[in-house]
């Protein structure tokens, strides 16, 4: 998770295990999302601030993967999280519009610069790194962003409905 204030722990998954709707829910929404919106720091560490001023003025959003998309998933969000936008909300094929998928690419480019890891172990505190050392301009920037890249969307989009 993030927002423009910090981010969630990172969840790493390992590779033999399936992400079912209750993986999902017990172990990555219980234990790594939830909890972020019960903190109250506002310094120090991104991963240990605090995200939103107040749980009302935030959303979550997902994609369709199932695990997200399953009916006690959608239905445990909607209990918990006042701005939950259920699996309806969020546009179809429109993963470009989530500014996470911007942060994964910065990820991405940082782990392209360092030295490969030899074993899963060594990639996972690599990445553990590169999520912790994410600036709080980075996080501005990928939020500023997303109005951007929602006007140029419905902009393509009304050039193909006009042709």
């Amino acid at each position: 998770m993030m927002s423009h204030r910090g981010l969630s722990e990172l969840h790493l998954i390992s590779l033999k295990q399936p992400v079912n709707a209750d993986y999902y829910i017990n172990e990555i929404l219980d234990k790594c999302c939830l909890p972020t919106y019960k903190r109250k720091k506002m310094r120090g560490p991104l991963t240990q601030r605090n995200l939103y001023r107040k749980m009302s003025d935030s959303f979550f959003m997902q994609y369709g993967a199932p695990a997200h998309t399953a009916i006690k998933t959608q239905k445990g969000l909607s209990d918990h999280l006042p701005g939950f936008w259920a699996k309806d909300v969020w546009p179809s094929n429109s993963p470009d519009l989530n500014p996470i998928e911007n942060l994964w690419a910065i990820m991405q480019a940082e782990l392209d610069k360092r030295k490969p890891a030899t074993n899963l172990k060594q990639l996972a505190k690599i990445l553990e790194n590169i999520w912790s050392g994410i600036s709080p301009s980075i996080l501005q920037n990928v939020i500023d962003g997303m109005p951007n890249r929602s006007n140029s969307c419905i902009e393509l989009n009304g050039q193909y409905i006009g042709k």
